[in-house]
């Protein structure tokens, strides 16, 4: 299911210096609903996969060491790109997830990381 109106949601991202790759994603499936992204970005099927993947991990785990935390983000960093997942808005079921990709070397993390924050806030629910 692609979601033609999240594509304007995430046109916000491609602002963040050092962008390459935004998706929407379904948590439960991996699926991209929507992406934005530049010439040289990752697939954004295998990294949508993948960052469902690692969200749906850490949940578990999180629900094994009975902490009662609810997850906010996962970054990984890599030798050059930072990636960003964060649950959107509040109570979305399915859940949504938001993958920005971005240049490392190109990148301020702690400001990238407050733009997603921002964003993921801002998805209407």
């Amino acid at each position: 299911m692609f979601l033609p109106e999240a594509g304007e949601f995430l046109t916000p991202a491609t602002a963040i210096d050092g962008f390459r790759l935004g998706c929407l994603i379904d948590a439960s499936t991996g699926m991209v609903l929507a992406s934005v992204q530049h010439e040289d970005a990752p697939d954004s099927l295998t990294a949508a996969a993948g960052a469902a993947d690692i969200v749906s991990v850490l949940t578990l785990l999180n629900g094994k060491l009975a902490t009662g935390e609810i997850l906010e983000d996962v970054m990984i960093t890599f030798s050059d790109n930072f990636f960003m997942v964060r649950p959107v808005g509040r109570d979305t079921e399915p859940r949504i997830l938001l993958l920005v990709v971005t240049n490392r070397h190109r990148t301020n993390l702690a400001l990238a990381h407050r733009s997603v924050r921002e964003l993921c806030a801002s998805y209407p629910a």
